[in-house]
Order: structure tokens, then sequence, then C-alpha cells
């Protein structure tokens, strides 16, 4: 990484002009430093953790999340994807389209209107992976965009030139634990596949990322 990650938030205020920024935490690595960070760097924090209620832990973890941003003075919420279980279709796709609606629904109501979330560079190396492998255009190869709108909400990615290594690096110097995600190791999901692919071949995870900034040139 080419800058101390504690200066990755020097101008989300800046960018933004809010004082309240919403933060999604689900307790991982990634999610954790953009916690951390934008507490040290935003006015005011709310941090929100979605509750897919797809695996017996998920409620506990999300009350572990809780208890951290207690300890950080960091207001939090538990938002809850209400369903039956029978989701039909591609899981992945289902849970990350709910994730967003309640992230920008809260937000909606409570009249904040930035969200940032805490994609890293490995995610862009692996989302551009995964549409090489479709045979997505110059706009999907792109990857994905430091910002965008969901719901008239503004959500921005401030981590995509920070690597995971790196968050954790930070954490670990502040002395906070994460959660890891037992998903990451189920290779039946594509993306689980390739993040292990791309952390046995470096070179093959910085062409990606490479093809990812000449197409959104």
């Amino acid at each position: 990484m080419n800058r101390p990650v504690s200066n990755v938030f020097a101008r989300v205020n800046e960018s933004t002009g809010q004082r309240v920024i919403a933060v999604a935490v689900s307790g991982g690595s990634d999610s954790m430093a953009l916690a951390l960070l934008a507490r040290q760097h935003a006015d005011e924090v709310m941090a929100l953790t979605v509750d897919h209620r797809l695996r017996p832990g998920s409620a506990a973890e999300a009350g572990q999340v809780a208890r951290w941003m207690q300890e950080h003075a960091i207001p939090h919420r538990v938002l809850t994807w209400e369903h039956d279980g029978a989701i039909r279709g591609n899981l992945q796709q289902a849970a990350r389209r709910a994730r967003y609606d309640l992230l920008t629904e809260y937000c909606r109501e409570h009249e904040i209107q930035t969200l940032l979330i805490g994609h890293t560079e490995d995610d862009q190396a692996e989302t551009v992976a995964l549409r090489q492998e479709r045979a997505a255009g110059p706009v999907g190869l792109a990857g994905m965009s430091a910002r965008m709108r969901w719901n008239d909400i503004t959500v921005m990615r401030p981590l995509l030139g920070c690597s995971r290594a790196a968050l954790q690096e930070y954490l670990k110097a502040q002395g906070q634990g994460w959660i890891e995600d037992p998903s990451n190791d189920n290779t039946d999901f594509d993306r689980i596949r390739i993040r292990r692919a791309l952390a046995a071949n470096p070179e093959r995870r910085a062409e990606l990322l490479a093809l990812a900034r000449q197409m959104a040139r």
C-alpha cells in the first residue's frame, strides 16, 4: 500500500459534506477497520450491521459487533433480513441486494445521506476476475466504483486502494479483533474459489487491479 491506512479517510468528510456518516459493519476485518477509521476522521458515525439470518451464529456475531462498537463509543444498530429461508436463485446476489436495501432504507429514514462500505482492493480483484469469467465488457471490467447511488443514498468505498492484509495489521496495532466468516471457506461460491486462487498468485491479482484501473479510465 502506497499510503498509511490511517490517512485513507482524510477527505471523506470534505467530499461528502455530511456531519453523520453510516458505516456497514459485519465484524470482519475490512469493516471493523472501516468503522475505527471512520470514528477517527468523521464528525459522527452510525454503525449498521445486517443479520442475514442465513447461519445459526449470525445473531451472536451481530451481538459481538455491538459490544465492540460500544467499546469504541460508536452508535450501532442491527438490521435483520426477514425471510422464510426459501431464497430462490443466486443466494449471494439476493443477500447482497437485501443488505444494500436494508442499509440504505435505514439511512433514508434517519436522514443520513452517505453510507460507507468496506470493500478492499482484494475484493476489487475478485470482482474483476469474476466478471472476466462471465465475459463482461469494459464497464464490468472496471470493477466496483468508489462511489455509487442506491435508493437515493450515496454509497462510498474508501478502502478500494487498501489491501486486507494492511487493514488487519492496522487492527492488530489497535488491539482490535474481528470475526472470520465461515462462508469464506465455502468453495461452492465462485468468489471464494477465485479468492483462494488469487492468494496463491499475487501477479494475477496485480494484473486484475491494473485492468480495473485501465477500464475505469
